[in-house]
C-alpha cells in the first residue's frame, strides 16, 4: 500500500474478503490460502493477494498474512467478519420471516443488502425477529457482541 494511504475498511470488497476468511477457516485461527479465498470469491489470485497486504497493513490489522503460508482474521478482522455474518443471517431471517421471500432468493438478497444497514436498522431487525439465534437456513446468528449462541456446532447446521 502506498505511504500515506489508508484503506477503506467500510467496503463491500473488504467485507466480502473477511467473511470468506472467516468462512474457510471455520471462524477459527486456521489460515486461509490464497487459492481458496481466489476460488471462493471468483478473482485472480493476484487480486487476492494485493488484498491481503492492503488488510494486514492496516492499523490495527484485519488479518495476520504471511506470503506462502496464508492468512487469519485477527480481532478486529474477526469482528468485522461476524459483524458482516449477523447482517446477513438477520437480513436473511426478516426477508423470510416477515416479507416471505422464498427460501432460495434469500441467499442473493441479503449478500447485496448486508453491506449497507445501520447498526440501528440492525437493532430493529432483530427486536422485531425476537432476536433469533438462528437463520432460515440452520446458521447460527451470531449476537451483538460477536458471540455465537450455545447451540453453535451442536444443533445448527453452521459450516
Amino acid at each position: 500500500m502506498a505511504k500515506g494511504r489508508e484503506l477503506n475498511a467500510n467496503t463491500e470488497s473488504v467485507d466480502d474478503y473477511l467473511k470468506a476468511i472467516f468462512y474457510l477457516g471455520g471462524g477459527e485461527k486456521r489460515r486461509v490460502g490464497s487459492k481458496e479465498l481466489s476460488e471462493r470469491l471468483n478473482v485472480a489470485p493476484a487480486s487476492v493477494t494485493n488484498m491481503m497486504q492492503k488488510l494486514a497493513s492496516a492499523k490495527p490489522s484485519f488479518v495476520d498474512y504471511e506470503r506462502h503460508h496464508g492468512v487469519c482474521l485477527s480481532l478486529k478482522g474477526k469482528r468485522r467478519a461476524l459483524e458482516i455474518v449477523r447482517h446477513h443471517r438477520l437480513i436473511e431471517t426478516f426477508l423470510y420471516e416477515v416479507l416471505n421471500y422464498p427460501i432460495e432468493e434469500l441467499h442473493d438478497e441479503a449478500e447485496r443488502l448486508e453491506h449497507f444497514i445501520s447498526e440501528h436498522f440492525e437493532e430493529r431487525i432483530a427486536a422485531k425477529l425476537g432476536n433469533p439465534q438462528l437463520d432460515p437456513h440452520g446458521h447460527c446468528i451470531p449476537a451483538l457482541d460477536g458471540t455465537m449462541p450455545a447451540t453453535h456446532r451442536v444443533s445448527c447446521s453452521c459450516q
